[in-house]
């Protein structure tokens, strides 16, 4: 209504005026036809942009010049990444805005949610240290559930509320400063969607909610998909809309359609499948097109999906593509003849007084909301400012039982705000699973391997009793439960009970302390029952103090006569009841490839009752670098003192290296004894950074220095040497490798999956 208003006040106006001007005119133009008595009135044109991923930063080269040859624009229709850049340019953010923040968007960190480790709370950390395979399932209904897509999308919706909080929270989306439309598809029936009205974030965030990559988002109790598979090139709504001019910006340019990849699995042909579809939508909407329209289809076949690094190469392509419709916009800047932009006053709802007064959750279902409330807690009594929001909405996410966050301001009166929360838990959501794979092999020595399950059933009360269980079989073997209750303040407190056995090697430095070498004599098992109960602070996500109880025994059993292994007895059992205190600092970006920060694990555990036993461990690495060169400096100290009441019996030692970063010229478990000393320094070059999924490849070298002794006998340092080749796999680390140490000690070893420790 307000754009009509504006149009007809143009009109009278040029009504108005058009003898005066007519008269300068002749006189200063004799050739000028003097039957001409007013201008026409500027065409309705509409700017219809098409969904594409970072090939729409195109889009921004032509909403620039539309707006250097002042031609005002009716409406923006956008889908998917169209309706990005065209719901935020019609909110009123520049093009040089969006480009800086959309352009400078790391896609692996916002677009596909991958986190920072450091971003984690501790217990998440430690989760993905026995779990290293990112899937997460679970059962709902009856049935097996996933994650509805490779992202959720929150980072990017949260950007967008950023982006957009200077728009009211449920605006009339012609009310913004260029009417706008978005595109949608709705999931229930796949029919389109044409957002017109409600919360602009969430309206952009459903139109490019793209199949597998982004879950989809729920409004006002329906489910959205991605506009692209109804409508990719918007022509037709913009039609309907009563565009006279349709300016269309086409990303699909310069694709030969002739070629493919080859049908080699089911994820090609399912993304050939919707390729497809989207190439048919969009030619069922060229087809629309009338002489008068503009088509701008810049050459983008070479860009990909998430080449948003590229954004300023797009732009000037975009810009390139413009010179072939010159003519036409040319024309419109005539049509127009210096007609004042039909675009008002960008809205400011972010500089209003705003203070929250109130927090209220909605959506949750096995979450309490007390949970929910608490995490944004530092926000009440607090003036609205939305970064400040943003980051306790991004620590309510990284919780890890939500699929989407976001949050609405509601007036309560004068400049007191409710502040809305409205969440989506996992699809799979309270019953969580992990799995696990292992695999280790080396030359001469141990092959080991173990395939693990975990499951997690957080919000048995509304105070967030957890239970958890643990079960692995293989070369190491597990079944552990364990209970865990926060209370509050950074406090919680753990209990649990768990039963281990290792399938290790007995080598003949058992017998001859003098000989390291590679003589492999029998296998045993090393069984350990466990029973403890701690209370725990957690120092805001960067280190953890434990303290607490436990029971446990220890038995080895060897596989063959017991004589070899110098000892009195088939069978060595060590009991013990103790108390155990823990400090973890964990600072690093990553548990095996960090780059940077520090991590120390300090560990000691004293017997008060059972065998006289004394047990601590000290362990620390560092991380830095330099572009692709990352230097990882570390050390790790341990020692076991064990007093039996039997003559005979012999203490089961604890205490190993042997293995990749390990002493890696050595065989796993060919270092043994109650006393370890271990220093090492790793350098990596990272060769590539992975792609979309971050799976980087690197080569390096790590240089070793150490030992494993018993009580009494003489250190003897050993010195090792490693070059290896691995990738930060998706399914857990990969490294293959050669060591070479002191004593004529080598190794050859493959590792894939979770590391195997003893």
């Amino acid at each position: 209504m307000q754009a009509q208003y504006c149009l007809l006040v143009s009109m009278l106006a040029g009504h108005l005026w058009a003898p005066g001007l007519l008269q300068a005119q002749e006189v200063g133009h004799r050739s000028a036809s003097a039957s001409v008595s007013a201008r026409a009135p500027a065409p309705s044109v509409v700017v219809v942009l098409a969904g594409g991923g970072a090939k729409g930063f195109a889009h921004l080269a032509l909403l620039r010049k539309l707006e250097q040859d002042r031609i005002p624009i009716a409406r923006i229709v956008g889908t998917s990444m169209g309706a990005v850049i065209g719901g935020l340019y019609a909110s009123g953010l520049s093009t040089d805005d969006i480009e800086r923040v959309v352009g400078g968007l790391d896609p692996s960190k916002v677009a596909l949610d991958q986190l920072n480790r450091l971003e984690l709370p501790s217990r998440t950390r430690a989760y993905q240290q026995k779990y290293p395979v990112e899937l997460e399932f679970g059962i709902k209904n009856g049935g097996p559930s996933f994650a509805r897509g490779v992202s959720d999308g929150q980072r990017f919706l949260a950007l967008l509320q950023d982006l957009t909080a200077h728009v009211p929270p449920n605006v009339d989306f012609n009310d913004l400063k260029i009417p706008f439309r978005a595109v949608a598809t709705r999931y229930r029936d796949g029919e389109m969607k044409v957002f017109d009205r409600g919360a602009l974030h969430l309206a952009i965030r459903a139109s490019m909610a793209a199949p597998a990559v982004f879950a989809p988002v729920e409004v006002d109790g329906e489910t959205y998909v991605d506009g692209g598979l109804v409508a990719n090139l918007p022509i037709e709504v913009a039609l309907r809309e009563g565009a006279d001019v349709v300016v269309a910006s086409y990303l699909a340019g310069g694709i030969d359609e002739a070629k493919s990849d080859a049908p080699n699995h089911a994820l090609v042909v399912a993304n050939r499948m919707l390729d497809i579809l989207i190439r048919q939508n969009e030619k069922r909407n060229l087809a629309l097109l009338r002489p008068q329209d503009v088509l701008v289809a810049p050459a983008l076949a070479d860009i990909g999906f998430a080449d948003f690094n590229r954004a300023r190469e797009i732009v000037q392509r975009g810009q390139m593509a413009l010179g072939t419709v010159q003519a036409r916009l040319t024309q419109l800047k005539a049509d127009a003849g210096g007609v004042e932009s039909l675009s008002k006053t960008e809205l400011s709802f972010d500089q209003r007084e705003k203070r929250i007064v109130a927090i209220e959750a909605q959506g949750h279902q096995d979450v309490s909301a007390q949970f929910i409330q608490e995490a944004l807690a530092g926000l009440l009594g607090q003036e609205f400012k939305p970064k400040e929001a943003e980051r306790h909405i991004d620590a309510l996410y990284t919780s890890g039982y939500f699929e989407l966050v976001s949050y609405s301001l509601a007036q309560v009166q004068g400049d007191q705000y409710k502040l809305v929360v409205h969440v989506r838990e996992k699809p799979y959501s309270p019953h969580f699973m992990k799995s696990t794979l292992g695999f280790s092999t080396e030359s001469g020595g141990v092959t080991q391997f173990t395939a693990g399950f975990g499951y997690r059933r957080p919000w048995l009360t509304p105070s967030g009793l957890e239970f958890s269980l643990d079960a692995r079989v293989g070369t190491q073997s597990e079944l552990a439960a364990r209970l865990y209750q926060p209370l509050g303040a950074g406090w919680s407190a753990e209990t649990g009970l768990s039963w281990d056995r290792n399938y290790l090697p007995l080598y003949k430095s058992v017998i001859d302390k003098d000989d390291r070498s590679n003589i492999k004599l029998a296998y045993y098992n090393q069984t350990t029952r466990s029973l403890d109960a701690r209370v725990v602070y957690d120092f805001e996500r960067k280190a953890n103090i434990k303290l607490g109880v436990t029971s446990s025994s220890i038995q080895q059993t060897l596989d063959t006569a017991s004589e070899l292994a110098d000892t009195g007895s088939r069978t060595d059992t060590l009991r013990f009841n103790g108390l155990r205190a823990q400090v973890q600092i964990d600072q690093l970006d990553s548990l095996s490839f960090p780059t940077r920060g520090f991590y120390l694990n300090a560990i000691y555990e004293q017997g008060i009752s059972g065998a006289d036993y004394f047990g601590g461990r000290l362990s620390a690495k560092w991380a830095t670098a330099l572009g692709p060169h990352i230097f990882n400096f570390g050390f790790n100290w341990a020692q076991d003192k064990v007093s039996l009441n039997c003559v005979k019996c012999k203490s089961p030692s604890q205490l190993i290296l042997g293995g990749f970063q390990s002493m890696g010229a050595y065989r796993m478990g060919q270092l043994v004894g109650d006393q370890l000393a271990h220093l090492h320094a790793t350098y990596m070059y990272r060769l590539t950074d992975g792609g979309l999924l971050n799976q980087k490849t690197f080569v390096g070298t790590v240089l070793e220095a150490g030992d494993v002794w018993n009580a009494g006998d003489t250190l003897h340092a050993r010195y090792s040497g490693t070059l290896f080749v691995a990738v930060d796999s998706k399914i857990g680390d990969i490294y293959l490798g050669a060591a070479r140490g002191s004593g004529r000690a080598y190794n050859l070893f493959l590792q894939l999956g979770r590391r195997f420790s003893f």
